[in-house]
């Protein structure tokens, strides 16, 4: 605007803006509620972006329209991009499979490897065929859930399988058992108490299986053989398998013992947390020999058979003096039932009055020839007794417990008689009728006329040397039962 000039300037030129006024009074508040337009009162949504009209050009800038061309231009671009690089993969992967293919047919002298590789190359040509043309199919809509549905598809089946591997990898996980197997061999070598320790603290199942007598003897027996551990050597194999039981686990080993190297399997059960004793086994070296004499010490029932300490000759003299002082029922009910089943009590008892009449009272034992205990439950003790009118008459004893605490009970007896000599007087012996047996004892025995005295046989020796005859009760050390009469 000039300074000079009193016309004063137009609006538009000076840039200000016109206002007009309808009423210089201001209206009235009568408290009536004034309605507002609609489109004053709209709501706007955060975020969206409005057309502006402008005056000077008239034109619409749609911000919202420019930034989705944008993201789709990128898409594109984006997918232009990795579909080149797959279908480069893809012609590679063809031409890896035609190289395959054409090496096949160059093999196909070979019976069954050159079929095979010739038919692998065409499946891998086949896989880069249709990764070259995937990215075609990817151009269209369905094309690209195709896509998507396949990609989705590969994650999910590769998910699953790696769960599944990770969970063999973990459930497959082979525990060591070295420490475990190590202690336990120490343990049974040093033998005693630490014995009874293992067999309690084994598997439920072991237990079952074997009895506490026989575990503890026959790991007394391998350290009587190999002598005491010394180390394992080598681990040869481990196994660990699952049952309807639980876990079972197997370690092979190669064990040094004092005397042998040997080769050892340990077998574990998993219960209650932790690993139990299954079982054990040795194998002794082929070279590895045992003698007699270490044999029969093993099976000694006692180191002085003929000392009264010894619990088999306590029980069989006991046995003796009861039949002795007639009480051979009282023998009778006190042995085990397969004795009991072998002989009648009233036969038993009538048999042994016969003995006391030939043989008169018993002495003493004057010899063991053998006394010895199988698997600490079974018992023969074999001796020479001496009666009043007899010397060195045999007397063989079975006997059986069903454990290291109970008492030896008699599951056999046999007596063996001798041979009459030419100048022996006869015996009075008793009836053989059932009067003869009463009311649990035995009757005196009756006066019987003397009958010739047999002729002496050349092969005829001192009173006891030759033996004619026997008698037993129940099954004898041989398994088979006498006839329960003396044979003279």
């Amino acid at each position: 605007m000039s300074s000079g000039s009193d016309k004063p300037p137009e609006p538009s030129e000076s840039g200000s803006i016109d206002v007009a006024l309808s009423g210089s009074k201001l209206p009235v508040a009568d408290g009536a509620p004034v309605a507002i337009a609609h489109a004053d009162s709209a709501l706007v949504s955060s975020g969206a972006v409005a057309a502006v009209p402008t005056e000077s050009s008239g034109t619409v800038k749609a911000l919202a329209g420019d930034a989705a061309q944008r993201s789709g231009r990128l898409r594109n671009v984006t997918g232009k991009v990795v579909g080149a690089g797959v279908s480069k993969l893809g012609t590679g992967i063809g031409n890896l499979g035609e190289g395959v293919s054409k090496l096949g047919e160059k093999s196909r002298k070979i019976p069954v490897v050159g079929s095979s590789v010739a038919k692998l190359g065409e499946g891998i040509s086949q896989v880069g065929e249709s990764l070259h043309e995937l990215p075609r199919v990817a151009a269209t809509r369905s094309g690209r859930l195709l896509v998507r549905s396949l990609f989705v598809g590969f994650v999910l089946v590769a998910a699953w399988i790696s769960v599944i591997v990770a969970l063999q990898l973990h459930g497959n996980e082979t525990p060591d058992f070295r420490p475990i197997a190590e202690e336990l061999l120490v343990k049974l070598s040093s033998g005693g108490p630490a014995l009874d320790e293992i067999y309690d603290q084994a598997s439920p199942r072991f237990q079952e299986m074997v009895r506490k007598e026989r575990f503890v003897d026959d790991m007394n027996d391998l350290n009587a053989t190999v002598g005491k551990f010394r180390e394992i050597t080598a681990v040869r194999d481990t196994l660990v398998t699952s049952g309807p039981t639980g876990d079972v686990g197997r370690v092979s080993l190669t064990v040094a013992y004092a005397k042998a190297t040997c080769k050892a399997s340990v077998s574990f059960h998993y219960d209650q947390d932790r690993w139990k004793m299954l079982g054990i086994g040795v194998e002794l070296p082929p070279g590895f020999k045992i003698t007699k004499e270490q044999r029969e010490e093993r099976v000694q029932a006692c180191k002085d058979p003929m000392a009264k300490t010894c619990d088999l000759h306590e029980v069989a003299n006991a046995i003796l003096e009861k039949l002795r002082d007639g009480h051979a029922d009282a023998v009778w009910d006190d042995a085990t039932s397969v004795f009991q089943k072998q002989e009648d009590r009233s036969r038993f008892m009538q048999i042994q009055a016969e003995h006391a009449a030939i043989l008169g009272d018993y002495r003493r034992i004057i010899a063991v020839t053998e006394a010895k205990v199988i698997g600490g439950t079974l018992a023969t003790y074999d001796i020479l007794t001496e009666y009043a009118r007899s010397m060195g008459v045999r007397a063989i004893f079975g006997f059986y417990r069903s454990s290291k605490t109970q008492p030896w009970k008699l599951r056999s007896f046999k007596l063996v008689l001798p041979m009459p000599r030419a100048d022996e007087q006869e015996i009075a012996r008793p009836a053989e009728t059932k009067a003869g047996v009463e009311g649990g004892t035995v009757k005196p025995p009756e006066k019987v006329p003397p009958r010739p005295s047999p002729r002496p046989r050349s092969s005829a020796t001192s009173s006891g040397a030759t033996l004619a005859g026997s008698a037993s009760a129940g099954p004898a050390a041989s398994g088979g039962s006498g006839s329960g009469s003396a044979a003279r």
